[in-house]
């Protein structure tokens, strides 16, 4: 009994080192947590910094500021309102009206030099012309061939010419005047040969008109019926500027010579017979 005592003082030390620890292991815990909190690393609790919903005041803030911007844009809203959301085809359609608008141009009046001329008859075609050089038929172009009719001012007979052009540029390919010494035939059932005044060199050459056959058989016609009558107006001024011979004047100079083949051998015999006389007395003395 008397070997009892108060307790020894090594357990409390024992007690107070270990609690100690845990204190100081504590507060590391907790200083590595606020250490790593104050850093930032890229893509750690991206879902609360995304979810996380705006302080009060940054939300009033934001409303002021949509509310201003509207009031101040409704002036101009109001003039031109356009839908928020339109269509694929709305959108293009608005797109081509604005570009069609810019794109607008004038009326331009075309003279061709045809407007004083009737236009008989039109045709597609191909039209070839025949070269010297390579003996062989060069293509001219394609285009629309053109039968057209003129009064002519000086007496108001018919005039009438090709005219033919280019598909798409319009170029002049052919300009010719149909005259009496014009050459056509019928190469075959789809075209039509004939000589014409060359727009590129001003010299007369041969073409070949190619179309269908029906086209061929109309133009033939017209040309042939055009040429007949320049020729049947030409031998007809022919005859009036060759001068006729009076009834009177060819009997008058028959006449004449007559009369000297009749007067001619009298002299002579009566020449003769003096003669004869002459020498008789030059016989007799």
């Amino acid at each position: 009994m008397e070997n009892a005592g108060p307790p020894s003082s090594e357990t409390p030390t024992a007690t107070n080192y270990f609690l100690q620890y845990i204190s100081s292991s504590l507060e590391n815990s907790t200083n590595s947590a606020d250490a790593t909190s104050n850093k930032f690393v890229f893509g750690q609790n991206m879902s609360e910094r995304v979810l996380s919903p705006p302080k009060l005041n940054e939300v009033t803030s934001d409303a002021n500021r949509e509310n201003s911007a509207v009031e101040s844009g409704s002036e101009s809203s109001s003039q031109e309102a356009t839908p928020e959301k339109e269509s694929l085809a709305e959108s293009a359609a608005a797109y081509t009206k604005a570009t069609a608008r810019k794109c607008l141009l004038e009326k331009v009046e075309v003279i061709t030099g045809e407007e004083a001329e009737s236009n008989v008859l039109q045709i597609q075609c191909k039209l070839f012309v025949f070269d010297k050089t390579t003996q062989s038929w060069v293509e001219r172009g394609r285009g629309l061939l053109r039968l057209n009719d003129m009064a002519s001012t000086d007496d108001g007979t018919l005039q009438s010419r090709l005219v033919m052009r280019t598909q798409g540029s319009l170029r002049l390919i052919l300009n010719t005047k149909l005259w009496a010494q014009m050459q056509i035939d019928k190469a075959s059932e789809k075209s039509i040969r004939i000589t014409a005044m060359d727009t590129e060199d001003q010299g007369v050459k041969v073409f070949l008109i190619s179309a269908s056959s029906k086209d061929t058989g109309q133009l033939y016609a017209a040309l042939h019926h055009r040429i007949l009558a320049l020729r049947s107006r030409v031998e007809q001024e022919q005859e009036t500027r060759t001068p006729v011979p009076e009834p009177g004047a060819a009997p008058s100079n028959e006449d004449d010579s007559d009369d000297d083949d009749v007067l001619a051998p009298s002299g002579a015999t009566g020449g003769g017979a003096d003669n004869e006389g002459d020498g008789q007395t030059a016989g007799s003395t």
